[in-house]
This record gives structure tokens, C-alpha cells and sequence, in this order.
């Protein structure tokens, strides 16, 4: 066992390098600026009291510049942290078993080895496992950014997928379904290919699904105060009548109370107030889980059809 894991390291070391490293590193940035964010966010605050409405010192102004360099690295790293899992888990699964196929070692291991199952556990596990932790690493460290943003300290459906354990899961299911493809097409650039596009399809196929539910379940909310859903997905917004309870689109009232749309106007005619159709925040837990649930299923069903298939595959074949 320990000569075989040996070996598949020496195969893999640069990929597990590069990638799972690269992961890492990502997280290790993520943390870094998440907790400088906070830092400084603190720091600068206790400048302005001391300030009092003052100049601030030559410290407190150094503190603006870094301040700045924070707010723009985040969101980029946030952003990264939704590409990366698809890229590692492209990049890790898709040639684990096509490399070997096209390089006609395969086979011959296929023979020499007692089971095909334990072949192929070796050389999946230790990557799966690697990669899981890093991508649950960096998960966590993207939440961490986005908690500590000053403009943005809530986690909501504007950040879906950027942080979390949907972040790990989403890098598994890319993971195996590249192991299946490359145990199909049996070439290592094609199976590449292959699986990127696969990824996209199943990522847009998804965020539809996603989409289709958010909406579906969307419902009408009072609007209590300016900015009341700036991190909610609006969908709609009309008036709502408090006499009556009718909820009128905008053209309507428009055409009603055409004087309170004017330059002297308040915007909003008398009785009535403003509603927002959005999907209820508390829902996006569910949401988060159920986007999980259908991944993981992928990732079960893809790494099942790829033990069967090599299990009935000819030595011959490879």
C-alpha cells in the first residue's frame, strides 16, 4: 500500500502542487486580508472618534490608502473563489485515469493488480481528500472576507457559492465527473474538454434550477425603508394600497396620481406604500442545501459509474 500511494504521488505531485498548493495559498490570502480588513476597519473607526470632526493624524490617513487596497482585493478574491474549484477539480479528475489510458499503463496495471476497485481508490482518495480540505479551507476564508467587508457584512444570494462548504462540493462533483469522462474517452486533452464543458452545462443547468426556484417562491414585503433589500434579489416592486390591500404596478398609479410622480411630488401617493417581490432571506439556508444535495448526488452517481464502467472495461480496451 505505502509503495503504491508512494507512486501515485510521484505521478501526481505536480498537479497536487500546483493545485491543491495554489488552493491553499488562496485561502492563506483570503484569511489574511479578511482579518487586515477587520483591523484596519477597527483602526479607522477609532481615528474619526479621536478626530472628532478634525484633521485626521498622518497615520490615520495612511490607514485610507490600505484601506482601499483591501476593499478592491477582496471582492477579487471572493470572485476567485468561485472559479477555482471547477478549475482544480477539471484539472485533478479529468486526467487522473485518461493519462494513464492514453499512456497504455493502464492495462497492464489493470493485470497485475489483484482489484481494479483498490487500483482506483488509490489513485482517487488521496487527491479526493486533498482537495476537499482545500477547498474547505478556502470556503471558510471567503466567508471570513465577506463578513469583514464594511459595505457588505452579511452572507446572502448576491454571494452565492463564493464561500462554504458549497465551494468544496462544487470542486467534488467537477472532480468526478472528470474521472468519468477520462475512463470514457480515454485521451487526456479530450477528456479536459470534455468535462469543461460538462461543468458548464451542469453549473448553468443549476443556477436555471436555482433561479426557476428563487422566483417561485418569492413573495411580496412591505418596504419599511430605504434600503431595505439591498442584499436581496428583487424581482418586482409595486404599490401597495393600505385601504383596499391591492397591490398596483407602477403604470398604473402613474396614470392615477400623475401629480405625485412631478418634480414637487413625493413619489409615493398618499395611502399607499411601496412593496418588493424578493425571495425571503431566511430561505437561502435552503437554497445553499439543496444546491449541495443535488451536487453531491452528481458527484455519487458520476464516481459509481465510473468504478462499474472500469470494473466491466477489457484490459484490452485501455
Amino acid at each position: 500500500m505505502a509503495t503504491l500511494l508512494r507512486l501515485t504521488w510521484r505521478m501526481q505531485r505536480w498537479e497536487v502542487a500546483v493545485l491543491v498548493g495554489g488552493t491553499l495559498l488562496l485561502a492563506a490570502l483570503a484569511a489574511l486580508v479578511a482579518w487586515q480588513t477587520a483591523v484596519t476597519t477597527a483602526r479607522l473607526t477609532a481615528c474619526y472618534v479621536d478626530a472628532a470632526g478634525g484633521p485626521l493624524s498622518p497615520d490615520c490617513r495612511s490607514l485610507i490608502g490600505w484601506g482601499n487596497i483591501l476593499t478592491e482585493a477582496g471582492p477579487i478574491l471572493v470572485g476567485a473563489t468561485a472559479v477555482v474549484p471547477f478549475v482544480v477539480g477539471l484539472l485533478l479528475g479529468a486526467p487522473l485515469v485518461s493519462r494513464e489510458l492514453e499512456k497504455r499503463t493502464a492495462p497492464m496495471a489493470w493485470s497485475l493488480s489483484r482489484s481494479r476497485s483498490r487500483w482506483l481508490a488509490i489513485r482517487v482518495l488521496p487527491l479526493l481528500v486533498a482537495l476537499t480540505v482545500a477547498l474547505l479551507l478556502l470556503g471558510q476564508a471567503s466567508e471570513s472576507l465577506i463578513l469583514a467587508a464594511p459595505s457588505n457584512n452579511e452572507l446572502g444570494f448576491r454571494v452565492f457559492a463564493m464561500h462554504g462548504p458549497l465551494v468544496a462540493v462544487r470542486g467534488v462533483a467537477t472532480f468526478c465527473i472528470g474521472l468519468l469522462v477520462g475512463l470514457v474517452v480515454g485521451r487526456m486533452l479530450p477528456a479536459i474538454l470534455v468535462t469543461g464543458v460538462l461543468a458548464i452545462v451542469l453549473v448553468a443547468g443549476v443556477t436555471f434550477w436555482r433561479g426557476e426556484l428563487m422566483r417561485a417562491e418569492a413573495a411580496w414585503v412591505p418596504n419599511s425603508g430605504e434600503g431595505d433589500f439591498s442584499g436581496i434579489l428583487v424581482y418586482d416592486q409595486a404599490f401597495l394600497d393600505a385601504a383596499t390591500g391591492e397591490r398596483l404596478p407602477f403604470d398604473t398609479v402613474f396614470e392615477r396620481y400623475p401629480d405625485v410622480f412631478g418634480p414637487t411630488g413625493s413619489g409615493i401617493p398618499p395611502g399607499m406604500s411601496l412593496a418588493s417581490l424578493v425571495t425571503p432571506p431566511e430561505r437561502y439556508p435552503v437554497f445553499v442545501a439543496r444546491e449541495m444535495g443535488v451536487l453531491l448526488l452528481v458527484s455519487v452517481l458520476a464516481g459509481g459509474a465510473t468504478l462499474w464502467l472500469l470494473r466491466s472495461r477489457r484490459p484490452d480496451l485501455g
